[in-house]
């Protein structure tokens, strides 16, 4: 909830009160000093060097990925390596062949299909939560919908596998695996994201609509039939393109369904998208060959695809924003097409909700009967991975994962936040910013996994590490964690800052006495949220640092176990299902633990400030 300005909490205005009674004191305390003006300076420059950091980071993925897929380009052709249909990396005899135009098909097929299924869901839940919920269902649904987004996505391949593909084998298909099960899965996880930007959309839309069709006597659901939805409608391009770029990138759950085969993508038939061919065959690319550039230049065609798309979205939504009002059509089918619309809506909240129930109560009553204090606490026993024993040290390696990845990426990205924020708000490098900020946010987790790999694993020479999974995971959390953050800060009325400044207080000293503390709970769960986004990643780890069997480790520069690849790894064998119900059971707990404890920790931070 943002602060608007007739609820600037009293601890804010007894600050600007003590400025307007002592001026000269508390310049002297807020950088009038000369101590302070160089404490103020040197926050000012540790500000400015992360967020440089952070931003040179981010382009060195792309730099490092497209230097390592070089030599395809010089020994094959671009040509033949785009448009070409056979992937032979193994010589038998008749020579070696890489062609991708399959897997960049098959990307594209899955990605369109999920994003058109998960539209269909996430507009009429949108348009529910806009202007047909109460308050409380509002705030009830919209925190069941974001418990997906926490959702590690190797846990919706294990229900998918088990659940959709075999649904479709029950429908008389003859392996269950297929584009259109993998899109299906792929909607259930750009369910949140699309809902929560469409929600966006209509609420700016329909906030002045509503009341102006409430004062005329018009329907609350017939204004949002005739105005609210087409004007929506209007300006969802960049909400729905920014979706498919994150779609394309989705690695572990289209890999467990989509069947991994290299042909044509038909709806019914087994594909395989560039996300995981990379992953299962980078273990077996030979370090230097020229299939391991092959591999290296799958991921920058999908990170140039990612790019693409995310330079239509910013023009399109140039364009919608120099569309005016008036140029906005009304949908005249009277009450008949009001009904539609609010059953529809209706219904897709209920199916929204449903999936949501659905998942975490399967996992759940699966994974329960197989859970004991052993499990928790002991290692992997046996010669089968997970027939034994337990996942303590992969509990303790997640746990590693994640801190590595925090500890990088936090700073980073907050920093990242507050410079563009408070110094290059409206300029060309803020807007520079955002937008690298929006195409590292598209790119995929696995192209993140290149990078480590490249400059970590193989460049400093480190091997598989706790350091090299972290940084990957701290690459793929940077972006994720500074456009909320910035969000957050963007919240906070700018009366604070200007009143501040105008009144002798440095930015600094502003920022650190008021807008800050104002959004604290905010930030604290941004971070919180992209810490529980690395937990449940799998495909940064395959190749940089999850090694099966691996003790709990002991420092940065050790392997180690993590809980979404013990599943996965589990689930392949197909010899140890219990115990992979009983690992997704914990991935899920900790996931719905850790957010209830970052909402609760939010709005309790948030009633605090206010009451201040």
């Amino acid at each position: 909830m943002a602060l608007t300005a007739d609820k600037v909490p009293t601890r804010a205005r007894r600050c600007l009160d003590s400025v307007r009674g002592a001026p000269g004191r508390l310049a002297s305390r807020a950088g009038g000093s000369p101590a302070g003006r160089l404490r103020d300076r040197l926050a000012t420059w540790l500000l400015a060097c992360l967020a440089l950091c952070a931003c040179l980071l981010l382009g060195s993925v792309g730099l490092t990925v497209a230097w390592e897929s070089w030599p395809v380009v010089t020994e094959i052709g671009l040509a033949p390596f785009l448009l070409g249909t056979t992937w032979m990396p193994v010589d038998f005899g008749t020579g070696t062949s890489f062609g991708i135009l399959n897997f960049v098909l098959a990307t594209m097929a899955v990605s369109a299909l999920g994003l058109a299924l998960s539209f269909c869901v996430a507009a009429g839940c949108a348009l529910f939560l806009s202007c047909g919920a109460r308050p409380s269902v509002r705030t009830t649904l919209t925190s069941l919908i974001d418990l997906l987004a926490g959702v590690p996505s190797v846990v919706f391949g294990f229900v998918g596998l088990v659940v959709v593909v075999k649904a479709f084998i029950t429908l008389g298909h003859p392996s269950g695996q297929c584009v259109l099960a993998a899109a299906a899965v792929l909607a259930v996880m750009l369910l949140p994201y699309t809902t929560s930007a469409l929600a966006e959309t209509m609420d700016a839309v329909g906030a002045q609509c509503l009341r102006a069709s409430a004062t005329l006597g018009v329907g609350r659901w017939h204004a949002a039939y005739a105005i609210v939805l087409p004007c929506a409608l209007r300006r969802m391009g960049p909400s729905l393109m920014m979706a498919f770029g994150r779609a394309m990138g989705e690695t572990m759950a289209v890999m467990m369904v989509v069947g991994n085969a290299n042909l044509a993508p038909r709806l019914l038939g087994k594909a395989e998208t560039i996300a995981s061919l990379i992953t299962l065959e980078m273990g077996t690319a030979q370090a230097g060959s020229l299939h391991m550039s092959a591999l290296f230049g799958a991921g920058f065609t999908l990170m140039a695809i990612v790019f693409v798309v995310d330079a239509l979205a910013l023009a399109v939504e140039r364009r919608a924003a120099r569309r005016t009002a008036a140029s906005d059509s009304l949908w005249l089918w009277g009450r008949a097409g009001a009904g539609l619309v609010r059953a529809w809506a209706a219904v897709a909240a209920a199916l929204a909700a449903g999936c949501v129930l659905f998942l975490f109560g399967y996992v759940f009553v699966q994974g329960a009967p197989v859970m004991s204090w052993d499990f928790v606490t002991q290692a992997p026993a046996g010669t089968v991975l997970g027939t034994e024993g337990g996942i303590a040290p992969a509990i303790w390696g997640s746990l590693w994962f994640v801190g590595t990845a925090l500890v990088i990426a936090a700073p980073l990205a907050l920093a990242c936040a507050l410079v563009t924020v408070f110094w290059l708000d409206g300029t060309r490098a803020g807007r520079a910013v955002g937008h690298l900020m929006a195409v590292a946010a598209g790119a995929p987790s696995i192209v993140c996994g290149l990078f480590a790999y490249a400059a970590i694993v193989r460049g400093m020479g480190l091997g598989r590490s706790v350091l090299a999974g972290g940084a990957a995971l701290a690459i793929m959390i940077l972006p994720f964690i500074e456009v909320r953050a910035e969000k957050a800060l963007r919240d906070v009325p700018r009366d604070l800052l200007q009143s501040g400044l105008a009144l002798g207080c440095s930015r600094v000293h502003v920022l650190r006495t008021l807008v800050v503390p104002a959004c604290t709970g905010e930030v604290v769960s941004a971070v919180a949220l992209g810490g529980l986004y690395a937990l449940g990643a799998t495909a940064p780890l395959v190749f940089c640092g999850g090694v099966a069997f691996a003790p709990a480790p002991a420092g940065v520069l050790q392997p180690a176990m993590a809980l979404p690849l013990h599943l996965y790894l589990m689930l392949a064998q197909g010899t140890t299902v219990p115990q992979v119900y009983a690992t997704a059971f914990v991935l899920m707990a900790l996931v719905l633990v850790c957010n209830l404890a970052v909402s609760g920790f939010a709005a309790g931070r948030r009633r605090r400030w206010l009451r201040r």
